[in-house]
């Protein structure tokens, strides 16, 4: 179930992909490198072998992957290496398979864009987590400021009261008879 190309082929299509083979890949590497024009085409005679385009970016996901800390069993199950024995028995899952990938991504990556932003995001995600706890800080001492005032106020009317009623049994014991 693919999509005919103008030459007759079969491409997959996103919801139904087609697995390419080894050349496919190999044909598409080789593209990529002489369009960014890190490749130039051969002298006549001279011959280019597939590890010297596609085996040195497997060796370099390798060594990623094992940096990023991802198990050597599945490092070279997406490899496709045979792994003996094991081959019958391990069997990540798709989730599984996506949790190492997010592990190894960023050491992946030539482009250190897509690693600017994910930083870029981590710090906002810290900043507003900050924000929040400066935010709740700030609004705990408003409200203890606020009460402490209230107790102010509350302690000075009484003080106030207490000081009155003070004076005026003072006033009721001096007599202002004598005063005179």
């Amino acid at each position: 179930m693919g999509v005919t190309t103008p030459s007759g082929g079969a491409r997959g299509i996103v919801t139904v992909p087609k697995k390419l083979k080894d050349t496919g890949v190999k044909s598409l590497m080789e593209r990529a490198l002489r369009a960014q024009g890190i490749r130039t085409k051969l002298e006549e005679g001279k011959k280019r072998y597939e590890f010297a385009t596609d085996h040195g970016f497997r060796k370099f996901m390798k060594t990623r992957c094992e940096i990023a800390g991802i198990r050597s069993l599945t490092v070279e199950y997406l490899l496709n290496h045979s792994t003996g024995i094991t081959d019958s028995y391990f069997r990540p899952t798709e989730n599984e398979m996506l949790q190492d990938y997010l592990k190894v991504s960023d050491f992946l990556q030539i482009d250190k864009e897509g690693k600017l932003q994910k930083e870029l995001h981590q710090y906002q995600k810290k900043n507003y987590e900050e924000t929040h706890i400066i935010k709740g800080k700030l609004q705990e001492k408003d409200e203890e400021i606020k009460s402490l005032k209230q107790k102010f106020e509350s302690d000075m009317t009484s003080f106030r009261e207490k000081m009155e009623k003070r004076m005026q049994e003072l006033f009721l014991k001096v007599d202002v008879q004598k005063l005179k």
